[in-house]
């Protein structure tokens, strides 16, 4: 079944009772991808009752960008679209369009999926958590102080570059950050009736969600140092999807429906072969083993166009860099060579070609392919005829 974005009755039924919808992208910071996003984002508010936005960006920071959307804050967009979004999502037009929209209308919640700072720092969720404790607990602050001065010494812009700093980090002082994390969020999980006594029940759920992911940054990047030393079983170990399933979970507490915006990659639902060894679960694949078909994930892609890739670059600061380059002709196999052309966006309901063995087996990402059944990786994909 494939229909038009404009087809509001065939979208409803494709997404029957779904609890939380996922909008995939083969690259970020494409237009039409984000004019697609914007498209079904609305749909799913207007006409299916969704409360909750969530972007692949950072929970901490994404707080501020709540609080603007609900009127709670009244400083220049351009101000909360850059310190409300991590990765640099907020520059784009569309983006900055979207958010405007969820102001206009007040009733609709919106939050960062990801571990803080582009992943380069632990300091903007301990900075959330260290302002509740001032008001709920301070005897916690000396806690709070250590963990600072720790986090601070390899806290760096961008991810790369931190973790090269916590890598070249003693590891005594490794082992000291994450026992203050521990300890830490077991005061927390402990004393949490006197904070509730004291008033700090109401935030007591966002500042331990705060802590849980800077607890999960730290083993992210101890991971990754075990796994540069050569660990095979660290490789797989994919904390950060893990933590943003987390987030869908905190987010889902009190019965919201929730629509996602991240990477094709995320969203799948069935979890990446690492070198053709290591199953290894990403976000859409925890949210399945979670919810079943109460989760439904819409893959984006392109049949030709430009788009954003990226490459290394040694020696600079981020150690990439971002091009945009011509999309290659769909390559055989791929979901992109399958379906039909058509001269505007289309959603087509992939799950009738899960099993069939002559379903496509590969998808865009960036300007190359991932290979797997897509049929099992997407309910639906919304094909863009060219990108800009």
């Amino acid at each position: 079944m494939t229909i038009g974005l404009d087809d509001f009755d065939a979208l409803r039924k494709l997404l029957g009772d779904a609890q939380v919808v996922g909008i995939g992208e083969s690259a970020h910071n494409v237009r039409e991808y984000q004019q697609v996003r914007q498209h079904l984002v609305r749909f799913l508010v207007e006409e299916l009752d969704f409360s909750v936005l969530a972007l692949e960006s950072g929970f901490s920071e994404g707080l501020r960008g709540d609080r603007w959307v609900r009127g709670q804050d009244d400083d220049d967009l351009a101000v909360i679209a850059e310190q409300g979004l991590t990765y640099g999502f907020g520059r784009t037009a569309e983006t900055r369009e979207l958010l405007t929209w969820l102001r206009s209308r007040g009733d609709i919640g919106f939050a960062g999926l990801d571990l803080p700072a582009d992943l380069g720092s632990l300091l903007p969720a301990v900075e959330g958590v260290a302002r509740y404790l001032a008001e709920v607990d301070p005897a916690a602050i000396h806690q709070i102080n250590d963990i600072f001065a720790y986090a601070r010494s390899w806290a760096r812009p961008f991810t790369m570059a931190a973790f090269s700093a916590y890598r070249e980090t003693a590891a005594a002082d490794r082992d000291a950050l994450t026992l203050l994390l521990g300890e830490l969020a077991t005061r927390m999980d402990a004393l949490r009736p006197l904070y509730e006594r004291r008033g700090g029940g109401p935030g007591f759920a966002t500042a331990g969600h705060e802590l849980r992911l800077a607890v999960l940054l730290d083993q992210m990047l101890r991971a990754q140092v075990a796994a540069a030393g050569g660990s095979g079983i660290h490789a797989a170990v994919n904390v950060r999807d893990a933590a943003m399933a987390e987030t869908v979970r905190h987010l889902r507490r009190d019965g919201r429906k929730v629509v996602i915006s991240a990477a094709n990659t995320h969203l799948q639902r069935i979890p990446i072969m690492l070198g053709g060894t290591f199953e290894v679960p990403v976000l859409g694949s925890h949210l399945v083993a979670e919810l079943g078909e109460a989760y439904t994930c819409i893959g984006v892609s392109a049949v030709s166009g430009r788009t954003p890739t990226r490459r290394p670059a040694p020696g600079t600061e981020s150690g990439v860099e971002v091009r945009t380059v011509d999309l290659a002709p769909p390559a055989p196999g791929s979901v992109e060579a399958f379906l039909p052309v058509g001269t505007s966006v289309q959603v087509t309901d992939l799950r009738p070609l899960r099993g069939a063995p002559d379903g496509p087996q590969r998808f865009r990402n960036l300007d190359g392919y991932v290979d797997l059944p897509v049929a099992d990786a997407f309910d639906l994909i919304a094909m863009v005829p060219h990108l800009t």
